[in-house]
C-alpha cells in the first residue's frame, strides 16, 4: 500500500470516494481518525506528522450504508466504526467537536476531530507506534493540556483492562514531562 504523506495525499483518496458516491446517488458525512487525521489537522496548523499508511473514518451519517460501505472499500479507504474502547463514539461523531475540512467535495462532508480527541485513540492504546507518535512527535504539544487531562480523566472509566502495564497511558505524564507540558 502506498504511504499518504500529505493532505493532498488523503484528498486524492476521498476525491476518489466523493466521485464514486457521486455516480451511486451517496451522500455521507465522515471523520477521519488516526494518523490520517493526525497529519490533516496538523498540516493545517502548518505542522508535519509522520506518513501513514491507511485513513481511518469513521461514518457521522448517510444516506447509504450499503453502498457506502461498498465504496470506501473501493477507494481503499477503512470503516472503523467501535474499534477502540476510547474516546466514545459520541465524541468523535458529533458535528460540534469536529472541524470540517475545506475541500471541494460534492457528495462527501468531511470532519476530523480535535487534536485532543486525536491524542487520546494514542493514549488509550498499547500499540507500540501510538507510543512513539507520543514521544516523538507535537501531538500533545499541540493539546490544551486542560482539555486533554480532562479527556483522559473521564475515559479512563470506559477503560475495561487500565491495569494493563502496555497501555500508552501509564507513561503519559512521563511524557508530558519530558516535553515540558
Amino acid at each position: 500500500m502506498d504511504r499518504l504523506h500529505s493532505s493532498d495525499d488523503i484528498l486524492t483518496k476521498l476525491n476518489i470516494l466523493d466521485h464514486i458516491c457521486q455516480t451511486r446517488g451517496i451522500v455521507a458525512e465522515l471523520a477521519i481518525l488516526g494518523g490520517s487525521g493526525i497529519l490533516l489537522y496538523m498540516e493545517n496548523i502548518g505542522q508535519s506528522f509522520r506518513p501513514t499508511q491507511d485513513i481511518d473514518v469513521n461514518l457521522i451519517n448517510t444516506n447509504d450504508i450499503q453502498k457506502l460501505t461498498e465504496a470506501l472499500s473501493e477507494a481503499g479507504i477503512d470503516l472503523i466504526g467501535g474499534i477502540s474502547e476510547v474516546p466514545p463514539l459520541e465524541d468523535y461523531t458529533n458535528i460540534d467537536f469536529l472541524y470540517e475540512i475545506n475541500a471541494e467535495f460534492d457528495n462527501l462532508r468531511i470532519f476530523v476531530p480535535d487534536i485532543e480527541l486525536l491524542a487520546c485513540f494514542k493514549i488509550f492504546s498499547s500499540r507500540e507506534k501510538d507510543l512513539i507518535d507520543l514521544k516523538e512527535t507535537d501531538i500533545l504539544k499541540q493539546c490544551n493540556k486542560e482539555k486533554l487531562i480532562g479527556l483522559v480523566d473521564e475515559y479512563k472509566q470506559y477503560i475495561l483492562k487500565l491495569d494493563n502495564p502496555d497501555l500508552n497511558l501509564h507513561q503519559l505524564f512521563h511524557i508530558l514531562k519530558e516535553k515540558g507540558i
